[in-house]
C-alpha cells in the first residue's frame, strides 16, 4: 500500500505543520517554515516516522491536559449507561445489551495522549481509580434497571482495558461474571481490551465464573497497516502483535473480533475504503469471519477534533460504506460478516458519518436492517434526489 495523504495543516502557537501528498510514500505533520519574503511557506525535508509519531503524540497529550477536570457530583457507583443493539449468535441475529462502565480511563492515554480518534477518557474517571467494589455496583445498577435474560449476549465495555488490573480489577470482572452466571438466557459475554496486556488470569476467572458460556474479546486492531496504525492513529503496536493475541486467545479457548476503524485521520476517502479492504483480507487469512466496522466521529479534545475545527477532517460519507460493503462482498464473500458499529458511543460525538442530509436517516436505516442478517438487497433503489 501507498498511502497518499491529503493536504492538512494543524496550527500549534507559530508552529505550523504540513501533512503533505508524496508520491510513493507519506509525510505528515511536514514541519513549515515561513518564507517573509513571499508570504509562502517553505517545506522542509521530510521527517522520520519517529518524528511523526513524536509529533501526533505531543498534540494528543496537549489536548488531553487541556479536557479540563473530573466533575466533582459523579457517582462511581452509578454506569455511564446502556443500550440496545443488534448482535449475532450461531448465525442469527438476537438481542445484544451494551453496558458503558465509567472506568478508571485508559493507560494508553496517560502514557501517550491516546488514539487520534478516541475521546472516550472524557467519560472516565480521568486516572481517578475505580475500585472493584464501585465497578460491581455499577453492575448491580444495571441489573436492577434491566432484565438481563432478555439478552442472549453482553457486551461490557470500560472505555479502556478490561485486561489492565489497574483499569479493572479482576475482583471486579470476575463478579460481574458470577452475577451473569446466574441468567440462563446468556449465552455469550463480550469484552473489550488493548492487545499488549496478559489476559491470562482475567481469563482464566472469567471463564470459570462463566462456567461454560461464550467469552469474546473485542480489540481495536483498526488497520493491519502499521504505519497507518501508529502515525494516523497511535495505536501503538503492529499486526505481528494481533497475530500472537489471536493465536493466544484461540488456545485459551476465547473468541476474538476485531474493531477496525473506517477514515483514520489523513487518510483521504479512496484510501480509507482500500486500507479496510486490506485489513479485512488480513483477518479473513487468519480465519477470522466476523469484523467490525468502528466509523470515525468526531469527539472533543482529541487530535480528529482539532484537525475537524480547522476544516481539515470529515467524517465518511454514507455512500462510502455502501461502497465498502459491497465490495466487501464481492471480495471475500461468505469469509467475512461485515458488521457496521452504530456511531453513538460514551462521549457526545460532534460530526459522524453523512451525505448531504436528504439521504442520511434513509440509509442509516437501511444499514440497521443490513447489520441483521448481512444482506446487501436492502441498499438497493437507495438514491438522493
Amino acid at each position: 500500500m501507498k498511502p497518499l495523504f491529503e493536504h492538512v495543516l494543524v496550527k500549534q502557537g507559530d508552529d505550523h505543520r504540513r501533512c503533505v501528498l508524496r508520491e510513493g510514500g507519506m509525510s505528515i505533520l511536514q514541519r513549515a517554515v515561513h518564507n517573509s519574503s513571499s508570504g509562502a511557506e517553505i517545506l522542509t525535508d521530510p521527517p522520520t516516522d519517529n518524528d511523526i509519531l513524536e509529533r501526533v503524540r505531543g498534540l494528543a497529550s496537549r489536548l488531553r491536559r487541556e479536557n479540563g477536570f473530573l466533575p466533582e457530583d459523579i457517582d462511581f457507583t452509578v454506569p455511564i449507561g446502556w443500550e440496545e443493539r443488534i448482535g449475532h449468535l450461531d448465525d442469527q441475529p438476537i438481542r445484544r445489551l451494551i453496558v458503558f462502565l465509567r472506568s478508571t480511563g485508559c493507560d494508553w492515554v496517560e502514557k501517550t495522549g491516546g488514539c487520534t480518534m478516541c475521546g472516550f477518557y472524557c467519560a472516565t474517571a480521568r486516572g481517578r481509580e475505580i475500585s472493584a467494589e464501585e465497578y460491581i455496583a455499577q453492575f448491580e445498577h444495571v441489573m436492577d434497571a434491566v432484565d438481563l435474560e432478555d439478552y442472549p449476549v453482553i457486551s461490557i465495555y470500560n472505555d479502556g482495558n478490561i485486561f489492565n488490573e489497574r483499569e479493572m480489577p479482576v475482583a471486579a470482572i470476575e463478579k460481574i461474571c458470577s452475577y451473569i452466571n446466574g441468567y440462563e438466557n446468556i449465552k455469550k459475554v463480550v469484552v473489550e481490551s488493548r492487545i499488549d496486556y496478559s489476559p491470562d488470569e482475567h481469563v482464566a476467572k472469567m471463564k470459570k465464573a462463566l462456567n461454560g458460556r461464550q467469552l469474546e474479546v473485542a480489540f481495536g486492531f483498526e488497520s493491519a497497516d502499521t504505519r497507518v496504525m501508529n502515525l494516523c492513529i497511535n495505536k501503538g503496536f503492529s499486526a505481528n502483535n494481533f497475530d500472537h493475541f489471536h493465536s493466544r486467545m484461540q488456545g485459551m479457548g476465547v473468541l476474538t473480533k476485531p474493531l477496525l476503524l473506517v477514515k483514520p485521520p489523513f487518510l483521504t476517502e479512496a484510501e480509507a475504503v482500500d486500507d479496510i479492504l486490506r485489513t479485512v483480507s488480513y483477518c479473513v487469512s487468519r480465519g477470522i469471519d466476523y469484523v467490525d466496522l468502528e466509523v470515525t466521529t468526531v469527539e472533543k479534545h482529541t487530535v480528529v477534533h482539532e484537525l475537524w475545527k480547522n476544516d481539515l477532517y470529515r467524517p465518511p460519507w454514507l455512500w462510502s460504506l455502501i461502497d465498502l460493503l459491497q465490495k466487501c462482498q464481492e471480495r471475500f464473500g461468505d469469509r467475512a460478516h461485515v458488521y457496521v458499529s452504530p456511531w453513538t458511543y460514551s462521549v457526545e460525538s460532534l460530526d459522524w458519518a453523512r451525505n448531504c442530509g436528504r439521504c442520511d436517516a434513509e440509509i442509516i436505516r437501511a444499514i440497521e436492517h443490513y447489520n441483521r442478517h448481512f444482506d446487501l438487497a436492502v441498499f438497493e433503489g437507495l438514491d438522493c434526489s
